[in-house]
């Protein structure tokens, strides 16, 4: 019988591939949109290796353990993101990736506690030590994301990212608040929380994705002396 385990991870891989090609070739470079292709790559790769582990049923714990890595990095980075875009200039911010580092130090000491339950046609079960304590670690920082992204929706001085920032945050809830409420109302679920999150955050790749691509650094003052700023520094 064939094996399809994990195809669908191989699907969403290619429309990651789409992704990251749109990003590559259309985006203009600068530090808001080169944390969203990181962020873009980290999630093709999590999908890659989990597609590799479902359908060659390689279930190593090193193997299990290097999808963890990748994935633990993406709230601490969706969150530097945002931060990002609110032009905060502290080196203290990069302190978010800390919590992630040290879990992924300490489980550096228990690779054999992770573990591949089952793979299915859409999803894999995880089990792995300290899960409750990685869940808090994990979500937190999409929390705040979220958070902070709601007052600058509201705050005046953001109002020309105003419709960027709505798709930002509407990528990340409608990921996060779906799949909350069906792993709520289906507990059973819960042991495939990891990979139902990482499906679905292929969302959050899209709406970045179309955030990217909106995000130029062009001087946008709707005031006359906001036109003579910016013909004199284009003149410089």
């Amino acid at each position: 019988m064939e094996n399809f385990n994990g195809i669908v991870s191989l699907f969403l891989v290619c429309i990651e591939v789409v992704l990251l090609i749109n990003l590559l070739i259309f985006t203009e470079k600068n530090k808001v949109n080169n944390l969203i292709i990181t962020i873009v790559v980290l999630l093709f790769s999590y999908q890659f290796m989990e597609f590799f582990m479902c359908y060659t049923e390689s279930y190593s714990s090193q193997l299990v353990y290097g999808s963890f890595v990748i994935i633990s990095f993406l709230p601490p980075l969706v969150l530097y993101l945002v931060i990002t875009i609110r032009e905060a200039t502290s080196n203290f911010y990069k302190l978010i990736f800390l919590p992630a580092i040290t879990l992924l130090v300490y489980y550096l000491f228990v690779v054999d506690g992770f573990v591949i339950t089952s793979c299915t046609l859409l999803f894999a079960s995880y089990e792995m030590p300290l899960g409750d304590l990685y869940g808090i670690v994990y979500y937190a920082p999409i929390i705040i994301a979220t958070y902070l992204l709601y007052k600058m929706i509201k705050e005046p001085k953001y109002e020309t990212k105003k419709v960027n920032l709505i798709i930002m945050l509407s990528g990340i809830l409608l990921t996060f608040i779906p799949v909350a409420l069906i792993i709520i109302t289906f507990p059973v679920l819960l042991d495939y929380v990891e990979s139902f999150f990482c499906k679905a955050a292929s969302l959050i790749a899209i709406t970045l994705t179309i955030y990217a691509m909106r995000n130029k650094n062009i001087i946008e003052d709707n005031n006359e002396w906001g036109n003579i700023k910016y013909i004199y520094r284009n003149w410089k």
